[in-house]
């Protein structure tokens, strides 16, 4: 057959002209036509072509014709993807003994890295024994792939399938290929005199691959830094099968193509057992610093192997100061990069220099002692961000580093920089350590600052809360490196932005940390205008936590210092929500005069948004007093506001507000309606209190529905969060439910415990609604019991509070409850007269229950 004439690759320039225009990466274009890097890479250096579905793709995604995007220079009937390799199979060999490499490393190396790799072991083991080809671990340095590797060349079915031989070479960064083949040369019995005549890999290639023909043999090739080394060791026939490790998956990937695998660190479970294994003594004695170890160097086997021998041995000496000074090193992330092995010559790592002994140091530096100098201070200034889990977006990448995409696909394809998901990245917490000990430069620090606080302030003024979720870890080290910096400015901007969110999901204690910092320098810088700000932030911040004092004080620190400095739109803004938190109090006509007081300020500004806050407010404050027409509409005026504005966060507040309003007046389809559109808009943006509130208001409705299971896991979901987000208020009014809930079973101790701990609250921060509120419910579970002397106690004391209140709609329930009792007794007489006072009331305020009360009422006895 003619040798057909190879030409030498034309690159594609057009193809990647175009990726570059759009700044996106060889990743990037990779996911967005669902194919992957190495795929993109190869199109654009010209050594393969897309065949006609991804030339499909990649015209869609460009929106470019074929010739535009240089597609149509290659011939049609080349097939897709094509490779250049297409030699055909060598069909025999000489009798060989079976050979197992002695370089294979020794089973105790492995031993303890495959706690927690039964799983991925077993999936492996799988494929080599049902697939033919290759098969490629990819992984960062230091994660066990080698581990796996000598795993399965010692397995026993791997070995029985695998019957004439296992062969190992370890490659690493300069392998010597020829000492490397010749060494298996060696092994297959290869005679001497001609093994002098093999001077070059290529010869070397047909000489192993014709001794070894169609026998089956697995070939194992251990830490491959290139794929043109990486191929020089395929030199089996068609029944052998290949495995390769590799830090770089991009290489993986090109050997192995769809059989090519990530190798993860462990799970915080799992690398507490890996170091129970080197130093059982200690992990059983020190199990907050265990875990503490393993969560610093990511759950990675080779940094736990080498604290783990470093604690044994300072265990070894007997003495506790030894082991408390070493767990104290420890804790320095320079020290555990520092921390050293010395290797046997024969299980020495191929990438580390001779006589080098191992650390995380040491693996790491090899490869970046590989990178461009630009990528190497991308690398450092990408240690800014927050290490694995957390990720950040390709845009912050870039701000921080600034440097070309092009730097971040070199980092990817070093194995150092991890992808997440299309567009985001993560750092592993050694590489960061490794990246740090070399110095972050404080441009990158200053970078990551401006970015994130300007992406803060872009996104909070619409409270569109579920766009920082994956931000919010980058935000606050942003925050936190403003606060170290002395950047007051961008602290104090920052921060102001950012509390919103921090109150709606719950964080209050990282949301005082900062906002503390931001307000000592505000004071030290002069800036009046953000002291306002922080303190109505802190004033809200109180309020959520039910710490009514302090919440007064800060709303009024912040109130008179707005009104100083002329700041109208932020006295509106407190003036909101101190009316709010006084209309908790029950003092119903102070906390109109705030609220009206800040409608009309917002007014003067048309400020949309802040006037649909006041009209919720101040359609509490009417509902409360019973004047439930103007409740209604306030709650109108404000949801056609927040709709305008698109506020989720107020609007989800109003929906169940009209939610509450149609269920008393017994319209529950159109109250569902309300909570499932509410309960929407808060999981979107991720608002967990009002979510929390919204499931008990549901749970409410199944309960008059007599859906006791429907309920009750109702009512447990919203506790869960409340007590999540450590918010008082919300979790005394759903204890306050679930022991209705209990009394209606009639399991009265658990009822009793509900109430109590509801109760126990609602007087600890304050509330006097829900105080009477909870009274009442104690009334009724004495009642049920028929211990009436207790439910006219409790029944009295909820009156006298509502009373006060002048909360028509709780004197009625009161009322309602001190009837049922006189009835109890027999005294007819005051039972109607505290009947009839509670159907007046509950008329007034159209609730369905005056209908009930009305037909009690005729079922008295007549004096």
């Amino acid at each position: 057959m003619a040798n057909r004439k190879k030409s030498r690759p034309v690159p594609n320039r057009l193809l990647q002209q175009e990726r570059e225009r759009q700044n996106w990466t060889q990743l990037r274009l990779a996911t967005e036509i669902g194919t992957t890097p190495f795929n993109v890479s190869r199109w654009e250096r010209g050594l393969t072509s897309p065949g006609p579905y991804f030339r499909g793709k990649l015209c869609t995604v460009f929106r470019k014709r074929p010739e535009e995007l240089g597609l149509l220079r290659f011939t049609t009937d080349e097939p897709e993807d094509a490779v250049e390799d297409r030699t055909d199979p060598l069909l025999g060999a000489a009798a060989l003994p079976v050979v197992y490499d002695s370089s294979i490393p020794s089973v105790s190396t492995a031993t303890s890295g495959l706690v927690g790799r039964a799983d991925l072991l077993q999936r492996l083991t799988h494929t080599l024994l049902t697939q033919r080809g290759a098969l490629a671990l990819s992984g960062l340095p230091g994660v066990g792939k080698t581990a796996l590797a000598v795993a399965l060349a010692r397995d026993r079915q791997v070995q029985a399938s695998f019957h004439e031989g296992v062969l190992w070479a370890g490659l690493g960064n300069r392998p010597n290929l020829v000492g490397l083949l010749g060494h298996w040369g060696s092994l297959l019995g290869i005679p001497a005199h001609e093994m002098m005549k093999l001077t070059r890999v290529e010869e070397w290639a047909m000489a192993l691959r014709d001794i070894i023909g169609v026998r089956r043999m697995l070939l194992i090739i251990d830490d491959a830094w290139s794929i043109e080394a990486a191929l020089a060791c395929k030199v089996g026939g068609p029944n052998s099968i290949y495995v390769l490790t590799t830090r770089f998956p991009e290489l993986a990937y090109q050997f192995a193509q769809e059989q090519a695998m990530a190798v993860h660190e462990l799970s915080a479970a799992d690398g507490i057992a890996f170091l129970a294994q080197l130093a059982p003594e200690i992990t059983a004695r020190e199990t907050e610093d265990t875990r503490e170890l393993v969560e610093s160097v990511g759950g990675l086997p080779l940094a736990l192997t080498l604290i783990g021998k470093y604690l044994q041995t300072q265990l070894y000496s007997g003495q506790p100061r030894r082991l408390q000074t070493a767990l104290s090193r420890l804790r320095s992330a320079n020290e555990r990069l520092q921390l050293e092995a010395p290797q046997a010559p024969a299980e020495h790592s191929p990438s580390l220099p001779s006589g080098t002994p191992i650390s995380l140091k040491a693996v790491i530096q090899v490869s970046d002692q590989q990178l461009s100098q630009q990528a190497q201070h991308a690398l450092r200034s990408l240690a800014a961000f927050p290490a694995k889990p957390n990720t950040f977006s390709e845009e912050a990448a870039l701000a921080v580093c600034a440097a070309p995409v092009e730097v971040l696909d070199e980092l990817f394809s070093a194995g150092l920089l991890e992808s997440s998901m299309p567009g985001r990245y993560t750092l592993h917490q050694t590489i960061a350590d490794y990246a740090k000990l070399h110095g972050t430069d404080a441009t990158s620090e200053e970078c990551l600052i401006a970015y994130f606080v300007s992406y803060v302030e872009a996104y909070s003024r619409g409270y569109d809360y579920g766009v920082f979720t994956l931000e919010s870890n980058n935000i606050l080290a942003a925050l936190q490196s403003a606060c170290n910096r002395q950047m007051n400015a961008e602290l104090i901007r920052g921060i102001n932005a950012f509390a919103p969110f921090l109150a709606a999901t719950g964080h209050y204690s990282v949301a005082e940390t900062h906002l503390q910092q931001a307000r000592s320098a505000a004071l030290q810088s002069g800036d009046k205008h953000g002291l306002a700000e922080i303190w109505f932030h802190l004033g809200r911040l109180a309020e959520n936590r039910g710490e009514h004092t302090h919440a007064e004080l800060a709303y009024q620190q912040g109130l008179a210092l707005a009104r100083k400095i002329g700041r109208r739109d932020l006295m509106s803004a407190i003036l909101a929500h101190w009316g709010e938190l006084i209309v908790n109090s029950g003092d119903y006509p102070r906390a109109e005069h705030y609220l009206l007081e800040g409608l009309d300020l917002a007014r003067e500004f048309d400020d949309k948004l802040r006037m649909s806050v006041l009209m919720k407010n101040l359609g509490e404050v009417s509902d409360c007093k019973g004047n439930y027409e103007l409740g209604d509409s306030y709650y109108q005026q404000g949801l056609a506001l927040a709709r305008e504005t698109g506020n989720r966060e107020i609007l989800s507040a109003l929906l169940q507000n009209l939610g509450v309003k149609a269920r008393r007046r017994g319209e529950q389809d159109l109250a569902s309606k309300f909570y499932q559109e509410g309960i929407k808009w808060a999981r979107e943006i991720g608002h967990r209190q009002r979510l929390s509130a919204l499931l008990m208001n549901m749970g409410v409705l199944a309960l008059q529905q007599q859906q006791f299971d429907e309920a009750e896991r109702l009512f447990l979901e919203s506790l869960d969060l409340a007590r999540k987000i450590g918010h008082p208020l919300r979790i005394s009014a759903v204890l306050q439910n679930l022991g209705m809930l209990e009394g209606m079973r009639h399991t009265y101790k658990r009822a009793e415990v509900y109430l109590q701990e509801s109760l126990d609250l609602a007087y600890r921060i304050e509330n006097r609604w829900l105080i009477s509120e909870a009274l009442s419910q104690w009334g009724e579970l004495y009642l049920q019991q028929q211990r009436l002397d207790e439910a006219r106690q409790a029944f009295d004391e909820a009156l006298t509070i509502a009373r006060n209140m002048k909360a028509v709609e709780l004197i009625g329930i009161t009322l309602h409850g001190l009837a049922r009792v006189s009835a109890a007794r027999g005294n007819y007489v005051d039972a109607r007269r505290y009947g009839q006072e509670s159907q007046a009331r509950y008329t007034y305020v159209d609730h369905q229950k005056a209908a009930e009360i009305q037909a009690w009422l005729a079922s008295l006895p007549i004096p």
